[in-house]
């Protein structure tokens, strides 16, 4: 009944909430007549409704005006007090009627406006009403069929409770005895387990080490781990509490074994043996920390295995006990050794090297976590291993540099510091490739070592070239046609072809900057073994060699004196091209430099110093920060044969041959009297023996051949050296260029020497002393043109004649130097004629002309002799000649010009002066004042002199200084 009474509340609410819902929303509803009494009772009292309306109406309208409203218009007129619930509409309405008083008409119409506007209303919820009867009539059924099913769930209902108690009664001690069986059952199974559990985790220790023997060590971790996992949950058993201490230990042990296997990929890198490594830290999440331990291993192999080297090669007789320092070990080291052990040192790093290159690129070939997080642990692993890479070869290079200064360096020969020199420079290549830097340090120890050794070096070779000059025979070498026969310029050959183009050169070197810039180290050197011609020579050290084989291997063999330091690179900074067979370097020599009709003339001084420029070459190739001070060495060496060569041939003319001296060859020869001299125990030597021999001989020309040979030896010196001008130019930076190119220039070098050395032969030949006696004898002064030339011409000539003699029976023993040789001789004569004229204290104009006549006979026979033209010679006399015939001004003139001048001596220049104003003592001195402020000496430089002056009847000089011949 509770229900019933509840659903019929609810069908009130519901229907109230459909008489609100009409279809005027604007539509109000007053509480003015109106409650649920009149909603049960409206259908039945409608008709009367209807009538008292009517008759209420028609009494209102009699008394209200005709004007009609309509019900919308009254619904609207309704008051809003009507509408709101809280208000009071009767106590409203008796104010508003009694507020002026008690007004019967106002009353009566106020009451019949009230009832009209309730018929409109009344009127309007009942059309309302009308309107939603179908929707009430459909909502009462619903309710009825709402009613019906509950009224089914309760018997449903009833019914489940009366078989639910049913089966309480009957099932309760069965359910409890299944209940009871189940839960014994887990209780044993959960035992069962335990017990499995617990023997697994003591057979854990044995599996262990079963897969720590097979290398397994991810599964080992991952087996300890899995059992550490296991025992936490049986920590309540004290025998699962010993176990899992005991599993702990075995941790322990394992990681210390893994750090066991992790070190020895320092000096033996497995790959197999690395991942399985890296994947038992990953599941012990400890690869960081591995690889912080691994770098501790190779930074601590480092330090142990260069002790471990350097003890090996240590003297045996030393204290055992003792620990020395690295550098102390490194001092202690024989000089026999140190080649040997810093090779093996090279092996040694090269073995840590490419273990830790291959970790390198095992980590960039394999991701453990597969991220690219910027926090994933693989970044971090890439990160320390670039780090690594500097410091571990910084580590080495320290231990490289600390040798290199500690041990003797200076005390090697000179094929051993070539082969510690290709061995830096191949241990720098792999530091380039190992991690990309320089390795200034090391070039910059391994410079200053060079330059100690170089220095020391040097001197050893300027005194083996004296041993080579004591002992010279000044003879001509057979069957040398270039310098590229030499053994020592093997390694430049195919250089030299490509540089032997002035444009080639020029080009290689503006397109290398790095060697424009000096760089101190663009070249490196490569084992013959690397294969320059291979396949292979175009990788990486790393990708040639491993860790059982090294580029340092081979090292002490013979064969790496011969090597190609420069194999397998092949840009034009290494200005290299790989070398080929002995056949194809016969036939690159006859294609290259044609056969051996081109021999040059060299003697075995010559040779060798060309041998030490071949070596020095080396050098410079493996060293180019120290290219300049080889390169000056270099031209040190030429320089101390020229000197040598005018020391031993070119001082002993019987007359002053320093007016033949040019000021750049002054110079050279002051340079090395200054600079190497000073440095050479051995100097000066002795040639007593071959000046008093052989240079004191006149039937071997006073030593023309060898002279010649000395010479030409150092002609060919120079022309071969200008073969290497452009490779030089290619090693040397541009700021030293200019330097090597103003040595170069000097193309009358050699020529400048052969000056005073052949002048030494030719003022010999012809008798000085002789010609100017007779020349003082002949009358100047005469007053008529003689047609005949004058007798000392004659024997001028003869001279002449035989020494053109001498020189045809030498030319069968050595090639003549013809132009300089005759060049030297008419030099000589020239000069003769020229002393002999300006001793003539009075001359007449048939005097110039017998001058004339004599000169132009000896020119004529000289020209014709030796088959040469000598203009400047012939000028030289012509001009002094006609100086007779000038006028004062003129002539005046010309004795100003000579003031700056060096062609005539001071004394030829103030007898003539003596003799052309020999009638004018004004003029005279005025001219001597003018040569007295300082008319430079230049051509005689001695005043010694040879013989004693004589006047003779015709006022000539009949002896004079043979000084101002030359």
């Amino acid at each position: 009944m509770q229900n019933s009474k509840a659903k019929m509340d609810e069908f009130k609410s519901k229907f109230l909430d459909i008489l609100h819902k009409q279809t005027n929303r604007q539509m109000k509803i007053p509480a003015m007549g109106f409650s649920d009494y009149f909603i049960q009772t409206v259908t039945t009292d409608a008709s009367a409704s209807q009538e008292t309306d009517a008759t209420d109406a028609a009494a209102t309208s009699s008394s209200e005006t005709n004007a009609q409203k309509s019900d919308q218009e009254i619904l609207e007129s309704i008051e809003q007090c009507y509408y709101n619930p809280d208000s009071n509409p009767q106590l409203y309405e008796l104010k508003k009627v009694l507020n002026d008083g008690i007004d019967n008409e106002l009353i009566e119409v106020t009451i019949a406006q009230l009832r009209t506007q309730q018929k409109v209303l009344t009127k309007q919820v009942l059309q309302n009403i009308l309107e939603q009867r179908n929707a009430c009539s459909s909502e009462f059924a619903a309710i009825n069929d709402t009613q019906k099913k509950l009224e089914e769930s309760l018997w449903t209902c009833q019914k489940a409770r009366s078989y639910l108690n049913f089966a309480r009664t009957n099932l309760t001690t069965t359910s409890l005895e299944i209940l009871a069986s189940y839960r014994k059952r887990e209780v044993l199974k959960e035992v069962l387990d335990t017990l499995v559990a617990i023997k697994r985790l003591r057979t854990t220790d044995v599996e262990v080490q079963k897969l720590l023997a097979d290398h397994n060590y991810s599964a080992a971790i991952a087996l300890l781990l899995q059992c550490k996992s296991s025992a936490e949950a049986y920590m309540q058993f004290n025998c699962v509490q010993s176990l899992s201490k005991k599993l702990q230990e075995t941790m322990l042990l394992m990681e210390f074994q893994l750090d066991t296997v992790l070190n020895e990929m320092v000096l033996g890198f497995d790959g197999r043996k690395y991942a399985k490594l890296q994947e038992a830290y990953k599941l012990a999440n400890k690869s960081l920390m591995a690889m912080d331990q691994l770098h501790i291993n190779y930074i601590s192999a480092i330090h142990s295995s260069v002790n471990a080297v350097l003890r090996g090669y240590s003297d045996p007789g030393q204290d055992d006990q003792a620990k020395p320092l690295y550098e102390q070990l490194c001092e202690q080291l024989s000089v026999d050794k140190l080649l040997p052990c810093l090779i093996s040192l090279c092996k040694t790093f090269w073995t840590i090297l490419a273990s830790y290159y291959q970790v390198v690129m095992w980590h960039n070939n394999y991701k453990l976590y597969g991220q690219e997080e910027e926090d994933s642990p693989d970044i971090y692993i890439q990160q320390k291993l670039k780090k690594g890479q500097s410091r571990v070869w910084n580590d080495i290079l320290t231990k490289v540099c600390l040798f290199l200064q500690s041990a003797k360096l200076t005390a090697l020969k000179y094929d051993q510091f070539i082969q510690v020199l290709s061995v830096v420079q191949r241990l720098k290549k792999v530091g380039l490739e190992f991690c990309g830097e320089q390795s200034e340090k090391l070039i910059e120890t391994m410079q200053q070592q060079s330059e100690e050794f170089f220095r020391r070096y040097h001197i050893c070779c300027i005194e083996e070239i004296c041993l080579f000059l004591d002992n010279e025979s000044w003879t001509q070498v057979d069957s040398f046609a270039h310098i590229l026969q030499l053994p020592e310029f093997r390694s430049v050959r195919h250089t030299l072809r490509r540089h032997k183009s002035p444009t080639t050169a020029l080009l290689a070197s503006s397109n290398n900057s790095p060697i424009s810039n000096n760089n101190c180290d663009e070249l490196v050197s490569v084992h013959s073994q690397d294969g320059g011609s291979s396949i292979y020579g175009s990788y990486g050290y790393f990708l040639r060699f491993s860790e059982k084989s090294s580029p340092f291997d081979g090292g002490l063999d013979a064969a790496m004196l011969e090597e190609d330091i420069l194999s397998g690179i092949v840009d034009e900074a290494s200005c290299y091209f790989s070398e080929e067979s002995d056949d194809e370097q016969k036939s690159l020599q006859s294609k290259e430099f044609d056969d051996a009709s081109n021999q040059l003339l060299v003697n075995n001084t010559a040779l060798n110093v060309m041998r030490v420029i071949g070596r020095y070459l080396q050098m410079c190739k493996l060293l180019h920060c120290i290219s300049p001070k080889i390169v000056a060495c270099i031209l040190e060496l030429i320089d101390f044969y020229v000197y040598a060569v005018h020391e031993i041939f070119g001082k002993d003319a019987p007359v002053a041959t320093d007016n033949m001296h040019s000021p750049r060859l002054e110079q050279r020869l002051r340079s090395v009297e200054v600079n190497v001299l000073p440095q050479i125990k051995l100097w000066p030597l002795n040639f007593s023996s071959l000046a008093n021999n052989e240079l004191a001989n006149p039937d071997t020309l006073y030593g023309l051949s060898q002279r010649i040979v000395a010479v030409e030896a150092g002609r060919s010196m120079l022309q071969q050296f200008n073969v290497l001008q452009h490779y030089l130019n290619h090693l040397l930076p541009l700021a030293e260029r200019p330097i090597l190119a103003s040595y170069l220039d000097y193309s009358d070098y050699i020529a400048d020497l052969a000056k005073p050395v052949y002048t030494c032969v030719t003022s010999r030949v012809i008798d000085l002393s002789s010609i100017l006696a007779q020349m003082a004898k002949v009358k100047w002064d005469v007053n008529h043109v003689i047609h005949q030339h004058s007798n000392y011409s004659d024997v001028l000539n003869r001279n002449i004649q035989s020494f053109a003699m001498c020189l045809e029976e030498i030319a069968k023993e050595v090639p003549v130097p013809s132009k300089q040789v005759w060049n030297s001789m008419a030099h000589v004569a020239t000069h003769l004629l020229v002393e002999g004229f300006s001793n003539v204290k009075k001359c007449s104009a048939g005097g110039r002309a017998l001058m004339q006549l004599d000169f132009a006979n000896f020119m004529s026979f000289l020209e014709l002799i030796s088959n040469q033209k000598y203009p400047q010679h012939r000028s030289y006399v012509d001009v002094f000649i006609k100086t007779y015939y000038f006028a004062p001004e003129q002539f005046e003139q010309w004795i100003e010009q000579q003031r700056t001048g060096d062609e005539y001596s001071l004394k030829q220049l103030n007898n003539l002066i003596q003799c052309i104003c020999v009638s004018d003592k004004r003029t005279r001195q005025r001219l001597l004042q003018l040569l007295d402020t300082g008319i430079p000496n230049g051509i005689a430089m001695s005043t010694t002199p040879t013989t004693t002056p004589q006047k003779n009847s015709h006022g000539s000089v009949a002896g004079s200084n043979l000084s101002s011949v030359i």
